[in-house]
């Protein structure tokens, strides 16, 4: 439901904020016009005699609400209201003691300035991206969709945090301001050197890396001395650490300074990539973006290996021939540095990041979240423009383009991961980011997944992995895990983005645009064997869903808390028939 006025503001940083939070929350109702009323609105009740009503400009089942600003504060009686401040509104809802719970007062300060220093990232990039409305004027290529996410996660409270970065680091380092820098390089001694590649040797494959990247340094690269190349800003957080200046003194390391190609950050900030070159890199980064300190750890860049090696395999032969368009972008490397006494320092991992689109840079290939994300303006988003270009091509209605489209994500995104799952027992936690979408003219053609730190196992692949010697590895799925993690990145984060960005278009409802992946889902359950997250996905009531605003509200660490389950809370299955038009995906009292 699209609501169009002659007039509208937006800020959609503090639509992730409040979509989050009412994704996670109850105690809020959607109240239609009214002949005093000119918008529907959200009302959110603060007291028995205060209320913050927002207008709507598009009405979302699943929690993808757009909406018209400013917040209004109502005492009880009062017809107009007072507005309300992005601060004002973000510390009366943290008030509600359905919120803050018990949590001190600094944990709630501290969760307030994060949200208002996020909303300030966001329109500090946006104000300096002021070409943005272009990219909807044609395709974009994989370089100019990396660097096209400006609004971040949409359902969280802070998707543009950054600790501990400044301005000026920010400005550097992300793809927000469309930066591009070359790497810091050091030469070290071949023992303190840590890591593994496939088909090429790790001295091979960092000779390679250095021709392609700094060809200028490779008289410092030896049979001994090998050179190994850094993120700016974590080479000087790790200069700072005590082993790593115990190398320098020891003169184990020296430092190169920065040289060589410039790279840029894609849209997860710590992966970097360079046309020219073979390898996308990936590095640990010890700043908090959203809800991690993106550090990686050995286990991670194991996954990527035994992944690779998987690939070398008869069965996976079998896999691609049955999924041609689906491919991995494989991490069959990776280095790092040991210390003085000869421990691996995960704040200096790096994995090497199979390139496919080495020879094609220019390809129409682009992250799925910022086709996705909201417009900045308040109109069209990236999917929304692409639809549109491709009706017109094909003169077609603008909703059988989009039915198209969506056929077209489905057929060559969705239903290969649900069937390598159910048919080869390899989980893919495909979010929004790690799908890459490949088009031609617009329409979907196949998909890359990239990061391989987000992939595991089911019992059905013990036999491949016991293939290869790895049957004990780590990352092998509980049915409960599976099922928590693999529906909801696939579906909530990733297919309800899709169908909700065609629906605030007009392209058709959103409980539609949902019935025609239910009704593809269906029909690939007829024809799997193992249908256990299928028979999860079409017949339970509920969903397990990732709560992003409590888990940062309550400063969780998700690549380290102890049991994930605790951020994810029940959401109503919006491709259950019995759904229907239902207003609210989250579980009601």
């Amino acid at each position: 439901m699209t609501i169009q006025f002659e007039t509208t503001t937006t800020d959609v940083a503090i639509q992730c904020f409040l979509n989050a939070f009412m994704r996670e929350t109850r105690d809020w109702q959607i109240v239609p016009t009214t002949d005093i009323q000119q918008h529907t609105q959200v009302h959110i009740p603060l007291s028995h005699s205060q209320t913050i009503r927002i207008a709507l400009q598009h009405i979302s089942p699943t929690q993808h609400h757009q909406y018209i600003f400013p917040a209004r504060l109502h005492e009880q009686g009062d017809g107009k209201g007072v507005a309300l401040s992005v601060e004002q509104l973000v510390t009366l809802l943290l008030e509600k003691p359905a919120v803050r719970g018990e949590l001190t007062d600094e944990v709630i300060a501290r969760f307030r300035q994060r949200v208002l220093e996020s909303h300030d990232n966001t329109h500090n990039a946006i104000n300096i991206r002021l070409e943005w409305p272009m990219l909807r004027d044609k395709p974009l290529n994989f370089a100019q969709a990396e660097q096209g996410l400006l609004v971040g996660h949409a359902f969280h409270p802070a998707p543009k945090s950054r600790e501990p970065f400044d301005k000026q680091q920010a400005r550097r380092y992300l793809p927000d301001f469309a930066a591009q820098f070359p790497l810091r390089w050091f030469a070290v001694d071949k023992r303190y050197v840590c890591g593994d590649s496939l088909v090429l040797t790790l001295q091979q494959r960092l000779q390679r890396f250095v021709t392609e990247s700094a060809p200028q340094l490779l008289k410092h690269f030896t049979d001994n001395v090998w050179l190994v190349p850094m993120h700016p800003w974590q080479a000087d957080h790790l200069l700072a650490q005590a082993w790593c200046r115990q190398l320098i003194a020891q003169q184990r390391m020296r430092d190169l300074g920065e040289a060589g190609e410039r790279w840029l950050p894609t849209s997860s900030s710590r992966s970097l990539y360079n046309a020219s070159s073979h390898d996308m890199i990936k590095f640990s980064l010890n700043v908090r973006l959203t809800n991690s300190i993106r550090t990686l750890s050995v286990k991670e860049v194991k996954r990527g290996m035994r992944l690779a090696r998987l690939a070398q395999t008869p069965r996976w032969q079998e896999l691609q021939a049955c999924y041609p368009t689906m491919r991995i972008m494989q991490e069959d490397g990776w280095v790092g540095l040991h210390s003085v006494n000869g421990v691996i320092q995960e704040d200096s991992l790096m994995t090497f990041r199979d390139n496919l689109l080495f020879s094609l840079p220019e390809s129409q290939t682009n992250v799925l979240v910022t086709l996705t994300q909201a417009a900045l303006d308040g109109g069209d988003s990236l999917l929304a423009a692409t639809v549109r270009r491709l009706a017109e091509r094909l003169k077609l209605p603008e909703q059988c383009a989009a039915h198209c489209w969506l056929d077209a994500y489905c057929n060559h995104v969705l239903l290969p991961l649900f069937s390598i799952e159910a048919n080869y027992g390899l989980v893919l936690l495909a979010h929004q980011q790690n799908i890459l979408v490949e088009m031609q003219q617009d329409l979907p053609i196949g998909m890359l997944y990239r990061d391989c730190q987000g992939s595991g196992f089911t019992r059905n692949a013990m036999p491949w992995l016991e293939e290869i010697g790895e049957a004990d590895a780590e990352n092998l799925f509980s049915e409960q895990q599976l099922l928590r993690y693999f529906p909801y990145y696939l579906l909530v984060n990733s297919t309800l983005a899709v169908t909700a960005a065609m629906a605030a278009a007009g392209f058709d409802s959103e409980e539609n645009l949902m019935a025609k992946v239910r009704d593809l889902l269906s029909r690939l359950r007829t024809i799997t064997e193992n249908t256990l997250c299928l028979d999860y996905v079409l017949d339970s009531t509920y969903w397990n869903c990732k709560g992003n605003f409590f888990c940062y509200l309550h400063d969780h660490n998700e690549n380290t808390i102890l049991d994930p389950a605790v951020i994810y809370f029940d959401f109503v299955n919006p491709l259950h028939e019995s759904q229907g038009g239902r207003q609210s995906c989250s579980r009601p009292n």
